[in-house]
């Protein structure tokens, strides 16, 4: 029998899931699952610049995929951003990207890299 989750068990919830190590904090703050999905999203990365604002995207299966626009140093910026949901924790997807006039997307979204080492998780609200 498979240890894979049955799609049906996957869900969804709004809330806020967060991460914070080593001087590297992440909020999503999840506002809205129907199937949109909407939300806040900030990263603080250590001995970086801060940058912080809107997400929207839809959820397809266990991947939540969507527009990531945000403010850093001043200029608004625009960015295709992916998690996969496991359990209470979201993952961020990482892969090839290239720039679709001023929104930079994912190249391939069939072979993005959910990094285990950053796992937003469910109630950890922090900025």
């Amino acid at each position: 029998m498979s240890n894979q989750k049955h799609i049906e068990e996957l869900k969804l919830v709004a809330g806020c899931y967060g991460y914070d190590r080593e001087g590297t904090t992440i909020t999503f703050r999840i506002l809205r699952v129907d199937p949109l999905v909407q939300g806040t999203l900030i990263y603080n990365w250590a001995e970086k610049d801060r940058n912080s604002g809107s997400f929207e995207g839809t959820l397809d299966d266990d991947i939540i995929l969507g527009t990531y626009t945000f403010i850093s140093e001043g200029i608004e910026s625009t960015r295709e951003v992916a998690f996969k949901i496991d359990d209470t924790v979201l993952l961020e997807g990482f892969g090839e990207v290239t720039n679709v006039g001023t929104t930079t997307v994912f190249r391939d979204k069939a072979s993005l890299k959910f990094i285990e080492t950053i796992p937003l998780e469910l109630g950890k609200c922090l900025n």
